[in-house]
């Protein structure tokens, strides 16, 4: 009986349930409602469950425009997707995902994407006063929803053979404080935004210690552009290793930033990165290439006064690594630096009174010498062509200058050695003025030992009379300085030997200045003034670097003569000042030998001299002519020959020669003249010699010969002293024409030009004659 129950069953599973019309009946339902779900149903759950969760669970507003599946292809595509934070800022957006289930993923029991692809996304995060971040409130709200469980779950195995992410943007936006505004101000918003940001990962892997290739790529919003290619891991740590580079990344947006330590504004600089970078369990990132910041320019928030910048700063090699805490870099090049350095009345510099005090981090005593963040060692620094305006108000004659030009070295500078950098700079000071700094300083202990001697020299004292308004209520109407400045600063102490040198100082005329001292100073400027018209000042410098008290030393101690015994001792270097022409020696008037015309340099000289007398019409001038026999005599007898062979001439030639061939009969028969005991033949026969290849034939040199009669000729000239006072008062006379003379029309007054005697001088190796002129009261 069983058995046949059985086969009753079987037969009506055959003819009813597992009929061949049956089961297509029910595949082609299953296919149906497959189908019906997967294009129909699927899109609208994802998309009802992914917005209601997202509300429910963290109160956030998500926005899909569209959800696409195929349960054939395995394929899933959202469009449009906008996740909204609580003040309906979007904090999420993409315009098209699109993933690929590989099939595979049924059989190896693990989500394997063939292809995932995002376009168009969109991530904005904000950071608030408070330290928290949209993307945290949005985690912790999601934590907060759900019950935690009794242990993490793990992550699921994923692979995704390609993945593509194009044209993504991040923006950060950040509260900060701004140190300049005033209390009680909300924190200003500050943004940075990445563009065009592409990112390319093959064999995508969740399985631990898993690398695969990856490429990243982008542009800063505000200028710049960053690249990554190498490899990447994601568990069980993050690390990645490759080549990466950052292109001309504008500064200006991190300005905020800089603000929290400083009141400045960075008008201009961009960043450039070259190199391996690499992070992994034991190194938090290292990176190791070229790096550099070029077009710097650094300046205070009140106005457009630049404090720091520079054409180019580069390094051929960064080396950094936070694992160990250490950077080090080649010679780092420093072109077209620019600066402005102010050291006010009160010992404090312009840069100390922009850096912002936090006094809950500042240290009692109002500084700190800590040590650096990292390890630091830089191989040495080169600066070429650099500027710098540098301002000391605190001397009691205040300095001002404009120093450009600048070059030169700063040895290695190291936050891990005792040994001080070594520095040698050297720049121009205005137009023709020198500045040099030289010594030892420790960068990163700066108060505990430095040695810096500044110097300058030749520097202008006019330029600087607004300084001397304010000090003394005078200008300043001449004179050079040097200025040397030695400072050394041991355990915060501060000792600076300084000394001030003014040369033929002049003063210019009084002007109000309320803080000026009542100093006789037209007295002072008589007793100061040695011989050489320089005044010697030393002034030290001495105290405590936190609380700066300087004692400065009386300068005004010694008396080295007057101004009316300086201008008379000097009169001609006094005229000179008195028409800016402090280098001239109005009083010495030079000549070429056996000549009393006056060159070009001369006449010049003349028309200073004559200028100077305009402004002093109470001088008169006495003009001893100069003749010097050793160096006029040879051109004065050459002049009488050249006069005796015009003479004796019996035709006209316009410019006869002593030593030509048409004139040499002539010369002959003067020589026969000078000279009767003297044969020609003799003479001739000096000058005759055999020929090197015919002995019997002879050689007449015939050019030495008429030269030799020329310069015994000119020997035979008579030079008596009357042709020497001649010339000396022919020189004395064309001075004195020349100082009655003007192109203006107002010369010297015949009357105040005196012809003396003509003097004898010896001029030695020189090759002009010097006539001095002199000077007395008309």
């Amino acid at each position: 009986m069983p058995n046949t129950s059985l086969r009753r069953f079987t037969r009506y599973l055959q003819t009813g349930w597992l009929s061949p019309r049956r089961v297509r009946f029910w595949l082609v339902v299953v296919g149906v409602a497959y189908t019906l779900v997967g294009f129909f149903v699927l899109p609208w759950i994802i998309q009802y469950v992914a917005v209601d969760t997202v509300r429910d669970r963290s109160g956030h507003e998500l926005q899909i425009d569209g959800v696409h599946t195929n349960p054939f292809t395995l394929t899933l595509r959202v469009d449009g997707l906008t996740l909204s934070d609580g003040d309906d800022s979007d904090l999420l957006r993409w315009n098209q995902l699109s993933a690929n289930l590989s099939w595979s993923s049924v059989i190896n029991r693990a989500w394997t994407f063939s292809s995932i692809g995002l376009d168009g996304l969109m991530v904005a995060e904000e950071r608030f006063a408070s330290g928290e971040t949209r993307l945290t409130r949005l985690v912790e709200s999601f934590a907060a929803s759900a019950e935690a469980p009794a242990e993490p779950a793990p992550l699921p195995t994923l692979r995704v053979e390609e993945l593509r992410v194009e044209d993504a943007t991040f923006h950060f936006a950040n509260h900060l404080r701004d140190p300049s505004a005033e209390a009680g101000d909300e924190p200003a918003r500050t943004r940075l935004s990445v563009q065009d940001i592409a990112i390319a990962v093959d064999g995508f892997s969740l399985a631990a210690g898993a690398r695969f290739p990856a490429q990243l790529s982008g542009q800063f919003a505000r200028g710049g552009a960053f690249d990554f290619d190498g490899r990447v891991q994601v568990l069980p740590t993050p690390a990645f290793e490759g080549e990466a580079s950052i292109e001309e990344m504008a500064l200006a947006p991190f300005e905020p930033y800089l603000r929290q330590t400083a009141i400045v504004r960075i008008d201009s600089g961009a960043l450039n990165l070259d190199g391996t970078i690499r992070r992994d369990e034991g190194e938090p990132l290292a990176f190791l290439g070229s790096a550099g910041i070029d077009i710097l320019r650094i300046s205070r928030s009140s106005d457009d006064v630049t404090l720091i910048g520079w054409k180019t700063l580069r390094t051929d090699r960064l080396d950094l690594r936070l694992g160990d805490e250490r950077l080090e870099t080649d010679t780092v090049r420093l072109e077209g630096l620019s600066g402005r350095i102010v050291i006010h009345e009160d010992r404090t510099t312009n840069f100390g009174r922009l850096l912002v005090i936090d006094p809950e981090t500042t240290p009692e005593g109002g500084s700190s010498d800590g040590a650096a963040l990292l390890g630091m060692t830089i191989a040495n620094i080169e600066v070429t062509d650099g500027s710098v305006r540098f301002a000391d108000h605190s001397l009691p004659l205040p300095f001002s200058t404009y120093i450009q030009a600048l070059s030169g070295e700063i040895t290695t500078l190291s936050s891990e050695s005792a040994e001080p950098a070594r520095v040698e700079l050297e720049g121009q000071v205005e137009d023709y003025g020198l500045a040099s700094v030289g010594g030892t300083i420790n960068a990163w202990q700066p108060m505990r030992e430095t040695h810096l001697e500044l110097t300058f020299r030749n520097l202008r004292v006019p330029d600087y009379s607004a300084y001397t308004v304010r000090f003394a209520g005078r200008r300043i109407a001449s004179g050079t300085m040097d200025l040397d400045l030695d400072y050394t600063i041991r355990d915060r102490q501060l000792d600076g030997q300084n000394n001030l040198v003014l040369r033929d100082l002049e003063l210019g005329e009084r002007m109000e200045a309320p803080d000026a001292m009542d100093l006789p100073l037209d007295m002072a400027l008589a007793l100061l003034k040695d011989e050489d018209d320089v005044i010697d000042l030393d002034l030290p410098v001495t105290g405590n670097m936190d609380e700066p008290e300087f004692g400065f030393g009386q300068v005004i101690r010694q008396a080295l003569g007057d101004a009316i015994g300086s201008v008379v001792e000097a009169p001609f270097r006094f005229l000179a000042n008195l028409i800016g022409a402090e280098d001239e020696d109005l009083g010495t008037v030079e000549f070429p030998a056996g000549r009393s015309d006056l060159t070009p340099p001369m006449r010049e000289r003349i028309n200073a001299l004559r200028t100077a007398l305009e402004k002093r019409p109470a001088l008169a001038l006495e003009l001893p002519g100069a003749f010097d026999p050793a160096l006029d005599g040879p051109p004065l007898r050459r002049r009488s020959a050249m006069d005796e062979l015009r003479k004796r001439l019996d035709r006209e030639i316009d410019d006869p020669s002593l030593s030509a061939e048409s004139t040499r009969e002539t010369i002959e028969k003067m020589f026969t003249d000078y000279y009767p005991d003297t044969p020609l033949e003799k003479v001739r026969a000096r000058f005759t010699t055999a020929a090197e290849d015919s002995p019997e034939e002879e050689t007449f040199d015939a050019l030495s010969y008429r030269n030799h009669l020329a310069e015994q000729v000119v020997a035979a000239q008579p030079l008596t002293e009357e042709d020497l006072k001649a010339l000396g008062n022919a020189r004395a006379a064309a001075v004195r024409e020349a100082l009655m003379a003007s192109e203006t029309g107002r010369g010297i007054a015949a009357r105040r030009l005196r012809l003396l005697d003509p003097v004898e001088v010896d001029s030695g190796e020189g090759e002009r004659v010097a006539m001095q002129i002199g000077i007395a009261p008309d």
